[in-house]
């Protein structure tokens, strides 16, 4: 996060900050990409052990709580992964390729059968884990003076953590909880377009 100096922060009397910094498009994009992304991962890790156990592929509370803590190391092992691999690839182009990868590995925990959609759930573990700290570096970058009120809208916006897994749950209860996992397979769209389009820089100030 830069350091952004006081006076920096000087508005003229008529400038008013917000209006300012909501014209900065892929600032805007960075709040609904978080959103969806937080909604993702927090919906992903609270079905993860009822998935685990209505596959009826073997697995017990238990053994599905041990996959769930082997699926954390793999969102670690992926956080150092992906901070290797931008230094050869734009963070934005492997952003988009890792929401991609997500899209299509739960497209396999919605419909396919058996222990290989528990493979592919806990594989979404590593593929989302750069995304937070991804989304938040694009989405501040060249806003100047406003980066540290951008920032605060961008962490407020893991809000959609707090709401969106609701709809999980609710699909959970009405219809089964691999049909839940539809939610953060359209989440995952977002970060997709974001990581694709939303990222550049378009300020219209």
């Amino acid at each position: 996060m830069p350091e952004i100096k006081e006076e920096e922060l000087v508005m003229d009397e008529n400038e008013h900050a917000a209006k300012k910094l909501f014209q900065h498009t892929h600032f805007v994009w960075a709040i609904i990409a978080q959103f969806f992304y937080v909604a993702a991962q927090v919906g992903i890790a609270a079905l993860f052990i009822n998935y685990c156990t209505e596959k009826k592929v073997g697995i017990d509370n238990e053994y599905a709580s041990y996959l769930l803590s082997a699926s954390l190391v793999l969102f670690t092992v992926g956080r150092f992964a992906g901070t290797a691999l931008m230094k050869i690839i734009a963070p934005n182009k492997l952003l988009a390729l890792y929401a991609l990868i997500n899209i299509l590995l739960c497209f396999i925990v919605v419909i396919i059968p058996g222990i290989l959609s528990v493979y592919s759930l806990m594989a979404v573990f590593f593929f989302e884990s750069i995304m937070f700290p991804t989304i938040f570096a694009l989405g501040i970058k060249n806003i100047g003076r406003y980066t540290k009120a951008g920032a605060s809208y961008i962490i407020m916006s893991i809000v959609g953590g707090a709401l969106v897994p609701v709809l999980m749950g609710y699909l959970a209860q009405t219809y089964s909880t691999p049909f839940s996992y539809v939610v953060p397979l359209v989440c995952f769209v977002f970060v997709f377009l974001f990581g694709i389009y939303g990222y550049k820089i378009r300020a219209h100030v």
